[in-house]
Parts: structure tokens; sequence; C-alpha cells
């Protein structure tokens, strides 16, 4: 239920150029009482976000008769690592991205408040048409869904990995495996990465791609 005047804003991050499942779900689902004074949203990425704002104002639309006013992007650190070529920052560009973040935050909520959106704020990137059809097909119906990560004989059985997993895709077998008690992946995985980066032990695999590959955790995280 909103009050007279109040703003509506929605923060997620970009999934293969495109709106993550679980946010589409959650708006599809979601029942908002009067009407905002404006509508915004905040979106995170690696490099760029193809055509999320424009895809994600449909959706707004559609699901809520609700007009999307402002769609804004902040860059983050790369850390898809899922397909080989894909690999996370070097420490001077990851550093330099955080920084930077800071003083982007500061400016769209400078534009939320005064009411005047700012289309330098958002970053389709290159080939945003192609991105956000083409390759998120790909994505979507090939490579979400059941998944080769799995967990080696380093894991230290913390659950960290679960708790991470924004699908609720990872669980623990009731009975122990003659591998020992490992997480358990089903069918319902978004290519996050988040169990891999969020793994104290690299124990987190996906198939042999990652083997080698680095971490990344946002140091604001805590154990």
């Amino acid at each position: 239920k909103l009050s007279a005047g109040e703003r509506l804003l929605f923060v997620f991050p970009v999934h293969a150029w495109n709106v993550p499942w679980a946010v589409r779900s959650f708006v599809e689902s979601l029942s908002v009482e009067g009407r905002p004074h404006s509508c915004h949203a905040v979106v995170t990425c690696g490099d760029d976000c193809g055509l999320t704002s424009r895809l994600f104002s449909q959706l707004l639309k559609e699901s809520l008769k609700l007009k999307l006013d402002g769609c804004y992007s902040v860059q983050m650190p790369n850390n898809y690592v899922f397909l080989p070529g894909f690999s996370v920052d070097s420490k001077e560009l990851e550093a330099s991205k955080l920084e930077k973040a800071t003083g982007r935050v500061n400016e769209i909520a400078e534009c939320i408040v005064v009411g005047k959106a700012d289309d330098r704020l958002y970053f389709p990137g290159a080939f945003a048409w192609l991105k956000s059809t083409v390759l998120y097909w790909f994505f979507a119906h090939v490579l979400f869904g059941k998944t080769p990560l799995y967990a080696t004989d380093k894991c230290v059985g913390c659950g960290l990995c679960v708790k991470a997993c924004p699908s609720a895709n990872i669980s623990w077998p009731e009975k122990q495996t003659k591998a020992g008690k490992r997480p358990v992946w089903s069918d319902k995985c978004v290519h996050c990465a988040a169990c891999f980066h969020r793994c104290p032990v690299n124990a987190v695999q996906y198939g042999r791609v990652t083997r080698g590959k680095l971490q990344y955790i946002n140091p604001m995280v805590k154990q």
C-alpha cells in the first residue's frame, strides 16, 4: 500500500541482458494499492544492460498498469564465469568499478528525488537488441535450468552456497552418499554464479569450465 506522494523503486541485477526470472515472477504476483508519485528502477550489471529498461517497463505496464519514469544502471565487477572466455575482472578494474559505483548511486538518487530521468545514467551497450533477445534466448532455453554444478571433495559443508542461491535451487541430501554429504543442485539454476563465488574453499565447480577461475565477493559481504 502506497501513501500519497510515495515513490516506488525496484532494484535488481541484470541477468543475461534481461529481467531476471525471480524479478519477473515477483512483479507479476505483486499487488499495489494506490498510485506512486513516480516509479523507478535501478539495475546492476557487469558491463552493459541491453534492453532491460524497455523490457522491465513493458512488464510493469502489463502487470501493474504502472509507468516506469526512469531506469538507471550501476556497473559492478563482473562475476559471470560459466562459459569459456568469461571471468572476473582484474583487481584494478574491480576496485575502479566499486569506487565509481558510489558516485553513480548518488547521481541516481538525485534524479529520483527531483523526478527527472537522465538517459545518460543507463548504459544499454553495443548490440543491445541482439543480447536481450537472441543471446538471452540461448541462456533461458539452453543454459538455465539443469546444470553441471557440483561440489568437489574440498566441500566443508558450511551451507553458504545453499543460502546464497536466489532460486532455492540447492539443497542438502537427506542421506550421506559415498562421496560424503554435499549440496545438490536442482533444475532451477539461473546462472547467477552466487554459489560459485560464495564458497569459502572454491569447492563449487561448473563442470570443467570453472577450473582455475577466480572468485569475486563484494568486500562488504561477511561470512
